[in-house]
């Protein structure tokens, strides 16, 4: 221990970044299940980055929101990656995995420097961050290209910045994680960690506020208002009862925790009477994110934007317990194997599986020639078969993708079109077992549209494990039935 601590922490924060970084490259797969991550990798070949929308068009969403770009900083940073990978790497999701590879290895790194900075002894910051590196959530958004990594360590590179003093550049890191998400201003409450003075809380003010009328220039010459994504939040509560949203708080905290919870109960503990004033610092500024989590919003939230940060600071309290035990003992060799195996199992195999699923999908799309028929169904499926059937091609993505994950025959009959491919979502087997909860916004509803649609004929012509493919075919008023 006493050679351990005359290492200097900046060689320790090199060995955390660079060993995080290759443990959360290989794992970086080419495809991915997730909708948000596929339409954000193909947006990246435009010639230009694509910043008036999100997602997607007002022709696809049928004449629904459109939401701006609140993600800017991740879209720039996306597409000039891109634009430095080799063809063959173009038509998937690893380059933006490994964005957040990348920014998951600082995460790690930077959770050191910063514990180290508030005061806490290099070998339970190293503890502490190499647990956070392994909390399921965080590992997982590290490795799939998903916007919350680049977030997190934005967040941490101001509250460093922050603490070191060096107050323009936490002004220029606090911008960017608002870039990256306006929900990372929830974070800012972070600054609770360093020294109550005065002083500080001034300059914490200016350092908020010139990242506030910076972040509103930049939408401003863009032309983009941003304050449009808060008009999703009249539908955001909608059948979440209480006992919905406190059973995901204790399930979220219980599958990022699970075996490590007694460490977690004995670090909370441990916490409350070694490093008692910081902690209490700590567990204030996290109010925002466990509150948020708990409203059980699941677009103004977007989980992860508060998801990964509480759990990134519930990380201390187990790393305190874990750094007062033998690390090779059976008490944390066991919890540790018995976490990783979880992750796979719960995150990483069913999230290939599903990305598979779809691969195969619009692989079969192509071979039976279905690939001038446009596309309606739900998010999370659509966009990965789309893509797919037409080889990535983010135009015909925006011009070919009606965003409905239940259509109804007003639905169908807006989009104009005579034939259409209906995409539909099996859930995963954990999702209808939790479904059979008693519990109001747990139900599943399953959509059949042979079953529902009066304006044509419904055929399926494809299933798998994760997704079934319909084929609608409009009515026309001097065609029967029998004759289609």
């Amino acid at each position: 221990m006493e050679k351990f601590a005359e290492i200097k922490p900046l060689k320790i924060f090199i060995l955390l970044t660079v060993g995080f970084f290759i443990f959360y490259s290989v794992q970086i797969s080419f495809w991915t299940s997730r909708a948000d991550v596929l339409t954000f990798a193909s947006r990246s070949s435009a010639d230009t980055p694509i910043l008036k929308y999100a997602y997607l068009n007002y022709k696809s969403l049928l004449g629904a929101l459109v939401l701006p770009n609140y993600h800017l900083g991740h879209t720039i940073v996306l597409w000039v990656v891109y634009h430095l990978m080799p063809d063959r790497l173009v038509s998937s999701v690893w380059p933006a995995g490994l964005v957040s590879a990348f920014s998951g290895a600082f995460i790690v790194g930077l959770t050191f420097l910063i514990w180290v900075k508030l005061g806490i002894s290099k070998y339970r910051s190293l503890i502490i961050s190499v647990f956070t590196g392994l909390i399921p959530s965080i590992w997982f958004h590290n490795t799939f290209g998903e916007i919350y990594a680049l977030q997190l360590v934005s967040i941490l590179s101001f509250l460093y910045f922050f603490l070191s003093k060096k107050y323009i550049l936490a002004t220029i890191a606090f911008l960017f994680a608002c870039l990256v998400s306006p929900l990372s201003g929830l974070s800012f409450s972070l600054i609770l960690l360093a020294d109550w003075k005065k002083e500080i809380f001034i300059k914490a003010f200016f350092v908020g506020f010139a990242a506030l009328v910076l972040y509103t220039l930049i939408f401003i010459a863009i032309g983009s208002d941003v304050l449009k994504i808060f008009d999703q939040l009249q539908n955001e509560y909608a059948g979440r009862s209480f006992l919905y949203r406190l059973f995901i708080l204790i399930l979220f905290l219980l599958l990022n925790f699970n075996f490590f919870i007694l460490f977690f109960i004995k670090g909370w503990k441990q916490a409350q009477s070694e490093t008692k004033t910081l902690f209490q610092k700590l567990q204030l500024a996290l109010v925002p994110q466990l509150f948020l989590l708990f409203l059980g919003s699941t677009f103004f939230i977007e989980l992860g934007s508060f998801q990964i940060p509480l759990f990134w600071g519930l990380a201390f309290p187990v790393g305190l317990a874990l750094s007062n035990v033998k690390l090779y003992s059976p008490k944390v060799i066991l919890p540790l194997l018995g976490s990783i195996i979880l992750t796979i199992v719960l995150w990483q195999i069913p999230d290939r599986i599903m990305a598979i699923d779809r691969h195969d999908a619009g692989e079969w799309l192509k071979a039976n020639r279905y690939t001038k028929i446009k596309v309606i169904g739900d998010w999370y499926s659509s966009i990965a078969v789309l893509l797919e059937r037409n080889n990535w091609n983010f135009k015909i993505l925006s011009d070919d993708y009606f965003d409905r994950s239940y259509p109804s025959d007003s639905d169908f009959l807006a989009t104009g079109e005579d034939s259409l491919i209906v995409v539909c979502s099996k859930k995963p087997k954990l999702r209808k077992l939790v479904s059979k909860l008693p519990i109001e916004g747990f139900k599943l509803n399953i959509y059949n549209p042979a079953k529902r649609l009066k304006s044509g004929k419904t055929e399926k012509v494809y299933e798998n494990d994760s997704v079934i493919l319909y084929k609608w075919k409009k009515y026309h008023p001097l065609i029967s039935k029998n004759q289609i």
